[in-house]
Protein backbone atom coordinates (compact mmCIF):
# COMPACT_ATOMS: atom_id res chain seq x y z
CA UNK A 1 0.00 0.00 0.00
CA UNK A 2 2.86 2.36 -0.11
CA UNK A 3 2.19 5.96 -1.97
CA UNK A 4 -1.65 5.10 -2.31
CA UNK A 5 -4.36 5.17 0.24
CA UNK A 6 -6.47 2.61 1.26
CA UNK A 7 -10.30 2.69 0.61
CA UNK A 8 -12.98 2.34 3.16
CA UNK A 9 -12.71 -1.10 3.96
CA UNK A 10 -8.31 -1.90 3.35
CA UNK A 11 -8.70 1.39 6.11
CA UNK A 12 -11.24 -0.22 8.79
CA UNK A 13 -9.19 -3.76 8.13
CA UNK A 14 -5.87 -1.35 8.87
CA UNK A 15 -7.47 -0.12 12.18
CA UNK A 16 -9.25 -2.74 13.84
CA UNK A 17 -7.95 -6.54 12.31
CA UNK A 18 -6.20 -8.48 15.17
CA UNK A 19 -3.91 -8.87 12.22
CA UNK A 20 -2.89 -5.73 11.61
CA UNK A 21 0.37 -4.40 13.16
CA UNK A 22 1.07 -1.36 14.83
CA UNK A 23 3.91 -0.50 12.07
CA UNK A 24 1.27 -1.03 9.48
CA UNK A 25 -1.00 1.25 10.79
CA UNK A 26 1.87 4.05 11.28
CA UNK A 27 2.93 3.33 7.66
CA UNK A 28 -0.67 4.27 6.79
CA UNK A 29 -0.93 6.84 8.78
CA UNK A 30 1.87 8.29 6.95
CA UNK A 31 0.64 7.91 3.73
CA UNK A 32 -2.31 10.06 4.68
CA UNK A 33 -0.03 12.55 5.91
CA UNK A 34 1.55 12.93 2.87
CA UNK A 35 -1.68 13.54 1.18
CA UNK A 36 -2.63 16.22 3.93
CA UNK A 37 -5.46 14.15 5.33
CA UNK A 38 -4.84 14.96 8.96
CA UNK A 39 -7.75 13.53 10.63
CA UNK A 40 -7.42 9.82 9.32
CA UNK A 41 -3.94 10.08 9.99
CA UNK A 42 -4.35 10.86 13.52
CA UNK A 43 -6.94 8.05 14.09
CA UNK A 44 -4.37 5.70 12.83
CA UNK A 45 -1.66 7.31 15.28
CA UNK A 46 -3.71 6.91 18.10
CA UNK A 47 -4.66 3.27 17.97
CA UNK A 48 -0.90 2.91 17.50
CA UNK A 49 0.38 4.56 20.32
CA UNK A 50 2.39 6.65 18.09
CA UNK A 51 3.66 9.29 20.46
CA UNK A 52 6.33 10.67 18.36
CA UNK A 53 3.80 10.47 15.63
CA UNK A 54 1.07 12.34 17.07
CA UNK A 55 3.30 14.94 18.91
CA UNK A 56 4.46 15.49 15.00
CA UNK A 57 0.83 15.70 13.76
CA UNK A 58 0.20 17.89 16.95
CA UNK A 59 2.53 20.33 15.88
CA UNK A 60 1.14 20.30 12.44
CA UNK A 61 -2.13 21.05 13.23
CA UNK A 62 -1.12 24.26 15.68
CA UNK A 63 1.06 25.49 12.42
CA UNK A 64 -1.81 24.95 10.12
CA UNK A 65 -4.43 26.37 11.92
CA UNK A 66 -6.76 23.02 12.71
CA UNK A 67 -8.42 23.45 15.98
CA UNK A 68 -10.99 20.55 14.67
CA UNK A 69 -7.28 17.93 15.38
CA UNK A 70 -6.50 19.76 19.12
CA UNK A 71 -10.21 18.74 20.03
CA UNK A 72 -9.77 15.26 19.03
CA UNK A 73 -6.46 15.32 20.90
CA UNK A 74 -8.43 16.41 24.07
CA UNK A 75 -11.90 14.11 23.73
CA UNK A 76 -8.63 11.28 23.73
CA UNK A 77 -7.76 12.85 26.97
CA UNK A 78 -4.81 14.85 26.02
CA UNK A 79 -4.55 18.30 27.69
CA UNK A 80 -4.34 21.64 25.24
CA UNK A 81 -2.39 24.25 26.28
CA UNK A 82 -3.97 27.70 25.98
CA UNK A 83 -0.67 29.31 23.95
CA UNK A 84 -1.49 26.04 21.60
CA UNK A 85 -5.25 26.96 21.06
CA UNK A 86 -4.05 30.84 20.49
CA UNK A 87 -1.06 29.76 17.81
CA UNK A 88 -3.83 27.59 15.61
CA UNK A 89 -6.23 30.68 15.75
CA UNK A 90 -3.57 32.56 14.92
CA UNK A 91 -2.84 29.88 12.09
CA UNK A 92 -6.25 29.77 10.65
CA UNK A 93 -6.82 33.66 10.69
CA UNK A 94 -3.69 34.07 8.52
CA UNK A 95 -5.07 31.62 5.94
CA UNK A 96 -8.89 32.98 5.90
CA UNK A 97 -10.26 30.23 8.05
CA UNK A 98 -12.31 32.21 10.10
CA UNK A 99 -14.87 30.02 11.95
CA UNK A 100 -11.87 27.58 12.61
CA UNK A 101 -10.39 30.74 13.89
CA UNK A 102 -13.48 31.38 16.10
CA UNK A 103 -13.20 27.88 17.45
CA UNK A 104 -9.64 28.27 18.37
CA UNK A 105 -10.17 31.56 19.98
CA UNK A 106 -13.10 30.31 22.02
CA UNK A 107 -10.50 27.69 23.52
CA UNK A 108 -7.60 29.56 24.24
CA UNK A 109 -10.20 32.14 26.08
CA UNK A 110 -8.46 34.82 24.06
CA UNK A 111 -10.93 37.96 24.26
CA UNK A 112 -9.18 40.48 22.10
CA UNK A 113 -8.65 38.14 19.07
CA UNK A 114 -12.05 36.60 19.57
CA UNK A 115 -13.27 39.87 18.99
CA UNK A 116 -11.34 40.03 15.68
CA UNK A 117 -12.57 36.93 14.49
CA UNK A 118 -16.20 38.11 15.45
CA UNK A 119 -15.91 41.08 13.52
CA UNK A 120 -15.24 39.11 10.69
CA UNK A 121 -18.45 36.76 11.29
CA UNK A 122 -20.73 39.18 12.73
CA UNK A 123 -23.30 37.35 14.78
CA UNK A 124 -21.30 33.43 14.12
CA UNK A 125 -21.39 31.35 16.99
CA UNK A 126 -20.05 28.16 17.85
CA UNK A 127 -22.94 25.14 17.30
CA UNK A 128 -24.00 23.88 20.91
CA UNK A 129 -26.28 20.18 20.71
CA UNK A 130 -29.64 20.60 21.76
CA UNK A 131 -29.83 20.23 25.95
CA UNK A 132 -25.87 20.75 26.36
Amino acid sequence: MPGELPDALQLRDVKYSPKSTDAQRVATAEAFLAAGRLAEALDLLLLARDEAGVARLRRRAVEEGRPILLLALRRDGRPVAREEWRRAGDAAAGAGRWREAFRAYTEAGDEEALARASAVLPGYELWQPQGK
